[in-house]
């Protein structure tokens, strides 16, 4: 599987920037290195926090927490246990992606403000903490850190330290960009754009993001080695809560989520304030002027990040298949549902409802408007608890299951109102909802191994074939924000089918498509019953009800009032009179027009 957002645009330019950084040494003055090491440093900080920030969208205002804690590793071990530098790089990544877990995994579940809090106090306790204690030298810090020595050679002189740095950085740009190019970086994008939908196609959004705290903790405590290794000292001044928020304006100006932009936010960040050294005392006026200014003009960032674009396999790879009609086994109950209930406070959105839905099957729930048809929906996959009873998947309770796991388990769903990944393409929608799927180790993936490469080529051609499965496969490419309505529906049911289910919960598919597309709609829907997959489906449109349901359920109130074939619900004088309200009419002449009014309008 190829990139359309490769490399080859920008690879060149990037290749003779790197060579003129390493050569820097040669035609600059000392003075100059150690402003290029450190923008290399601050390069390195940003490109971490770009993985919380700018891929995952969570907002970190603690990240000198971990830049301390390697810092302060590399330090410890050298003064007290006279570890070389290159020993203590393994404990410094060890000590700040274990931080990274205790930071990440109590306080993921908060969002936004809560989170930004949270984090900040992480780093102000960890700047306090090495204040404090007698072991980390207190508010003097500690001096004597050895300087780095490779194969005898002391790296000790500015230029020397600085060719490390960009070592370091180079490193460093590699593992930032094999993540954001892998299904970890994907699933990252996925949960930046919409975290619930992400978490209802597959992705454990809590774990994805606590990966997300994690790597991006291993490469401060990577650059906070480094930086204990250029001063030969630390103290808790360099780690303070404005050394977190230079780190996040770098990635901010920069723009969130591109390395190009991380990199040349840090240029600015750490190279202007010296350009403007003319200025004395109001350089750092003048720079903060000059932010206010770049970010109301480029709110989006200097080098914002390209579209993501994960380009298809070659001519025919995706489409030299296509998917075949499955037999239907017979009448086994994939879910059971007994006596659920849901209420809101005080109110009863669904009061203790019972229903089966069997293998193969085409079964409607059909109910006016605040009937509690999506809350069923959401009850059934997780979104929400039901209050009381049981559903039972294939015998096995999802009681408390959260929205991936039962998407792993075979059910899989769409929204009432459209939940795509609008920035990532139709072809990286439809991959985000096979990832779970996918069994290659991440390192593997990282590594390119041919095992990685082999299964990433095949996870693509069948994505490829759901899109053509639903008519989009010429349309792989394009943005998903960008499709017209009615092909934005069906990119959400390639995507729920991408997760291979066994009952898919559509919600309302024919909301906004014209009469040509819920025909389609209505021959797409037949197709994914021939695939083997059973369908449940919230729907309003009668014609299309009437036309592909085996059975149909009808609610109002929160409760089943019918149940039965088409034929049968469209005589139910329940029916008729929750949908047109005909209790008092009495005359059968106007009831069956009224009938007739409802089922083929």
């Amino acid at each position: 599987m190829s990139t359309m957002r490769t490399p080859s645009r920008w690879f060149y330019p990037a290749g003779v920037a790197l060579l003129a950084a390493v050569a820097l040494p040669v035609v600059a003055s000392n003075y100059i290195v150690d402003v290029g090491l450190t923008i290399a440093t601050y390069s390195i900080l940003g490109l971490g926090l770009n993985i919380v920030v700018g891929y995952a969208g969570l907002l970190d205002l603690g990240y000198a927490a971990f830049f301390a804690i390697g810092a302060y590793t590399t330090a410890l071990l050298e003064t007290l246990l006279h570890f070389s530098f290159w020993e203590t790089l393994p404990f410094s990544l060890a000590f700040a992606g274990a931080s990274g877990i205790v930071i990440g995994y109590p306080t993921l579940r908060l969002r936004s403000d809560y989170l930004a809090i949270v984090t900040l106090g992480f780093g102000e306790i960890t700047r306090i903490i090495a204040t404090n204690l007698d072991i980390t030298g207190g508010p003097n810090g500690i001096y004597g850190i050895a300087p780095p020595n490779l194969f005898g050679y002391e790296i000790s002189s500015p230029r020397a330290v600085y060719e490390l740095g960009i070592a370091f950085l180079v490193l460093v740009l590699v593992f930032a960009i094999r993540l954001g190019q892998s299904r970890l970086g994907r699933a990252w994008t996925s949960i930046r754009e919409d975290e619930a939908a992400a978490e209802a196609v597959g992705v454990p959004t809590l774990r994805v993001k606590m990966l997300a705290y994690v790597m991006g903790a291993l490469i401060g405590g990577f650059a906070g080695s480094l930086f204990a290794a250029r001063f030969g000292t630390i103290d808790p001044t360099g780690f303070t809560y404005l050394q977190s928020v230079t780190i996040l304006i770098v990635v901010v100006l920069g723009g969130r989520g591109s390395i190009p932009g991380v990199i040349l936010g840090a240029i600015i960040v750490a190279g202007l304030p010296e350009l403007l050294r003319f200025l004395d005392l109001w350089r750092i006026f003048a720079f903060a002027i000059g932010l206010v200014i770049l970010m109301l003009l480029r709110p989006q960032g200097l080098w914002p990040a390209p579209l993501r674009r994960v380009a298809p396999p070659g001519e025919g790879a995706g489409r030299a298949a296509a998917f075949a009609p499955q037999a239907i086994a017979g009448d086994e109950i994939l879910l059971d549902v007994r006596n659920m209930q849901r209420r809101f406070g005080g109110v009863r959105a669904v009061g203790g409802i019972s229903f089966t839905v069997r293998n193969g099957e085409i079964l409607s729930l059909i109910g006016p408007n605040g009937a509690g048809k999506t809350t069923v929906f959401n009850c059934l996959t997780g979104v929400i608890r039901p209050t009381d009873g049981q559903v039972l998947w294939r015998g096995t309770s999802l009681a408390g299951g959260a929205p991936h796991r039962i998407v792993h388990a075979g059910m899989a769903r769409t929204f009432q109102g459209i939940r795509l990944f609008a920035n990532m393409t139709a072809f990286e929608n439809v991959l985000t909802g096979m990832d779970h799927r996918l069994r290659t180790l991440l390192v593997a993936e990282l590594l390119a191994l041919p095992s990685a490469r082999a299964e990433a080529a095949d996870h693509a051609a069948e994505g490829l074939r759901w899109l053509s499965f639903v008519g989009l496969g010429a349309r792989a490419g394009e943005r998903a924000a960008d499709l017209p309505y009615g092909d934005q529906r069906r990119l959400e049911i390639a995507r729920a089918l991408a997760s291979n289910p066994q009952l898919l919960l559509l919600d309302e598919p024919a909301a906004g498509m014209n009469p040509t597309e819920k025909h389609a709609l209505m021959e797409l829907i037949r197709r994914i019953r021939n695939l083997g997959v059973t369908v449940l489906l919230i729907e309003h449109d009668m014609m299309l009800v009437m036309g592909v349901s085996d059975r149909i359920i009808v609610m109002d109130h929160g409760v089943i009032i019918a149940g039965g074939t088409p034929s049968e619900i469209q005589t139910d004088p329940h029916v008729i009179d929750a949908y047109l309200g005909t209790a008092e009419i009495d005359e059968a002449a106007d009831d069956a027009a009224g009938e007739k009014s409802l089922w083929d309008s």
